[in-house]
């Protein structure tokens, strides 16, 4: 099957591929993407890598899939490097978050649970019934999702493993459903809920909003979706914010009624969507997928796309000057080399 004709302008640089898109409503953004295949990935339709959060020193979470759908859940290393993690010898974990002092969160056997660095998993028990923790900073604030004595699945903040400082987090509307995803510094948290229509759609919410232990998150605007070659008459159905960084920049991702997927950063300061898919991604029976799971406070992001086999990849992607910055760094080096001539 072959690539679509990108929106983009497509250029071979120097570790890896730089992709370069803009719409009518955003400003241009490059990134030179790194795509890789962790451990323990296999090779079959649904198999592959997913990569779901990155700290920002740079090391990023996720897990190999093998095809026979078991997990092997590591860390990319900054360098470009992996460490296994050992999630109390489960093949079905699933490391979901990390911040800079190599602390993992995540879910396993149906239960959240924290991987100190160094150390071994640990279970939280507060709120009872945590199903997941997706995210955590770098003060040791968790959010995630647990089940109420209700039924309804709403969001958690924790402000450390301990259990202490637990706040629930309501959907805007809607089903009680929702998924806290990231948190950054600022104790913005962002993640996902599902409305009325029985569809996701984002939310964030600031943890010094919070009353008595409860805090309701605020609906995020769906994305006008720009037009993608190859999907004719794609129309939005719903997005996923996944991660923030501490200047307000969320990344996530929207589903099209293609069934496609195609990721995007979104700044809470503006408003304003910026899409972004790997420029590897590929066509499997008419669909294709992009996930951005994670940024750093650099702009550094990471996540996963499919290829012509359906099979996922990891990416990590950093962003590149814009052209002007480049064009002044270019003329300093000149004038540099100049000034040295005439020194001959």
């Amino acid at each position: 099957m072959s690539k679509r004709p990108r929106l983009a302008i497509l250029t071979l640089g120097i570790g890896g591929l730089l992709v370069s898109l803009a719409t009518a409503a955003q400003a241009a953004a490059i990134y030179n993407f790194t795509n890789f295949n962790g451990p323990g990935s296999g090779t079959s339709a649904g198999a592959g890598t997913n990569m779901n959060g990155i700290a920002n020193n740079g090391a990023a979470v996720g897990f190999g899939i093998d095809n026979a759908g078991n997990f092997t859940n590591f860390v990319r290393n900054p360098i470009g490097t992996y460490t296994t993690l050992n999630i109390n010898g489960s093949t079905s974990a699933m490391a979901l978050g990390i911040n800079s002092a190599g602390d993992v969160v995540g879910t396993a056997n149906g239960a959240a649970f924290i991987l100190p660095f160094g150390g071994s998993a640990v279970t939280l028990t507060t709120p009872a019934n945590t199903t997941a923790a997706f995210g955590i900073n770098d003060m040791g604030n968790i959010v995630g999702q647990f089940t109420s004595a209700m039924g309804t699945m709403p969001g958690f903040f924790l402000a450390n493993s301990s259990g202490s400082g637990l706040i629930t987090i309501n959907a805007p509307s809607g089903p009680n459903a929702v998924n806290a995803q990231g948190i950054n510094n600022n104790r913005l948290i962002v993640g996902f809920y599902v409305g009325t229509d029985g569809q996701d759609h984002g939310f964030m919410a600031l943890v010094s909003n919070a009353v008595g232990g409860t805090l309701t998150g605020t609906a995020i605007a769906d994305p006008t979706i720009p037009p993608v070659m190859g999907e004719p008459g794609a129309t939005f159905v719903f997005s996923q914010i996944l991660g923030i960084n501490d200047h307000g920049i969320a990344v996530g991702y929207y589903g099209d009624s293609t069934t496609s997927q195609h990721g995007f950063l979104y700044n809470t300061n503006t408003g304003q969507y910026t899409f972004i898919d790997d420029p590897a991604e590929m066509f499997d029976n008419g669909v294709e997928v992009t996930q951005i799971t994670g940024i750093t406070n650099s702009g550094e992001i990471t996540g996963f796309y499919s290829d012509a086999n359906g099979v996922f990849h990891g990416f990590v992607a950093s962003p590149v000057p814009e052209p002007t910055s480049l064009t002044l760094a270019g003329a300093g080096l000149l004038a540099a080399w100049l000034a040295k001539r005439r020194k001959l």
